[in-house]
């Protein structure tokens, strides 16, 4: 397998580990020859999408009160808190591609509280999107092109495994979804991810964050070296209506879409403040443009 490396540490934290090695109290890692390990779509179409779920779980106790930081996946309740994301994103990705989603051990909400303790646990996580993505390609692709989505903390899982691909996998991504996060200048030094510049051409990355201004941004999800606007597929500032009085544009020198027209009050949460400000419009990102990425998931696909 590609990722033996990480294969081997998640090995070594399945079962619940308190940390005796260094490493984090973990629930089982998933099996991903088990079904209930996966929320699959097949529609029978020549594509797929392998998409990789945002943040839904907060930290939890196990009989022993011990926190853990990280999903259970073998909790129902927090499959149950991951359901509505996935079918959403089924909505979205999955009418003109077979979806493959894989449950991990995702960090949860309560990890992003700064860059360092998020970047302390993800790469526990990322194991299990690794070891998904093997075994995503040895037994379920059968060789058809796919596409990458992610949103949120799936979507810096995005960031990870394209940078990881090889150059046949490369050949055959028809090109992966950075919703709601960043793709930094040290990530495009690997090579792998290349910008969106319109609304067909493939091998490429989408990657956009929406705000009401710059002061809105969140600082964990940016800044961003790639923006695009997935209603024009532009990366200029022409702008773009949604929702029929709603206009979006990039900022092309915060590398953000702007977005004019709608109540701030009434999508701002005041128990995510700590995250998301009045004015950041990240819990949208899906919503939002949906009809557009569903849109662009038919066109892409039709351009191979």
């Amino acid at each position: 397998m590609k990722h033996s490396l990480f294969i081997l540490t998640a090995l070594v934290i399945i079962g619940c580990s308190s940390g005796n090695d260094g490493t984090p109290f973990m629930a089982a890692a998933p099996d991903y020859t088990d079904a209930q390990m996966w929320y699959i779509s097949e529609t029978g179409a020549e594509t797929d999408v392998f998409y990789i779920l945002p943040t839904c779980v907060r930290d939890w106790s196990d009989s022993k009160g011990r926190t853990c930081h990280y999903a259970d996946v073998h909790n129902p309740d927090h499959i149950a808190a991951l359901l509505p994301s996935n079918e959403l994103a089924d909505e979205i990705f999955g009418k003109y591609a077979n979806f493959h989603s894989p449950y991990y051990r995702q960090i949860t909400l309560d990890s992003w509280t700064d860059e360092k303790t998020v970047n302390e646990r993800f790469p526990h996580a990322m194991e299990d999107v690794y070891r998904a993505f093997d075994h995503y390609m040895e037994n379920m692709n059968d060789g058809r092109p796919f596409f990458i989505a992610g949103f949120s903390q799936g979507a810096k899982c995005v960031v990870e495994l394209v940078k990881s691909l090889d150059e046949t996998e490369l050949e055959r991504l028809v090109s992966a979804y950075v919703i709601g996060y960043k793709v930094t200048p040290e990530d495009m030094e690997n090579g792998n991810i290349r910008p969106a510049q319109g609304s067909s051409d493939t091998g490429v990355t989408i990657c956009y964050n929406s705000v009401e201004s710059p002061e809105c941004t969140c600082p964990g999800l940016s800044p961003s070296s790639l923006c695009i606007n997935p209603l024009n597929w532009k990366c200029d500032a022409s702008p773009a209506t949604v929702r029929d009085t709603v206009t979006v544009s990039v900022d092309t020198g915060h590398k953000l879409l702007i977005v004019k027209g709608l109540d701030s009050d009434r999508y701002y949460h005041p128990s995510l403040g700590n995250l998301f400000v009045k004015g950041n419009y990240h819990l949208l990102e899906l919503e939002l443009y949906k009809d557009s990425l569903q849109e662009n998931i038919r066109q892409r696909s039709e351009n191979l």
